[in-house]
């Protein structure tokens, strides 16, 4: 487990000189990723004004298309992340499925159901 977390720490170290490069947004509201508009009234209405750590520093990559890898503790903002930034790519169209979730765990399966 700790060799595990080791590797993960060194990718993500690797990774971060690697893309600093291509996305260097420093933004203070969730207005600045330039999210669509229902997503963004969406996030108002659920009362968040501005992106955690996580969020500031993967949703302009996540949305680029960019894979991202990360990890924090609870309740940082990392299913908002993924949500974000799956539900700006996709074009949606009437009666046809636009994306499918897989979750490896019932909790997170029943977290992602109810965002």
């Amino acid at each position: 487990m700790e060799e595990n977390y080791r590797r993960l720490k060194e990718i993500n170290k690797k990774l971060r000189r690697e893309i600093r490069g291509y996305v260097g947004i420093h933004s203070s509201g969730f207005r600045d990723f330039l999210l669509k508009p229902e997503l963004l009234r969406s996030i108002v209405d659920s009362g968040f004004e501005h992106p955690s750590g996580v969020q500031h520093e993967c949703i302009p990559q996540a949305i680029l298309g960019m894979d991202v890898l990360f990890q924090a503790k609870s309740r940082m903002g990392k299913s908002t992340v993924f949500v974000l930034s799956t539900l700006q790519q996709i074009e949606p169209v009437a009666g046809q499925v636009a994306a499918v979730v897989l979750c490896h765990t019932r909790e997170l399966a029943y977290q992602f159901s109810h965002l």
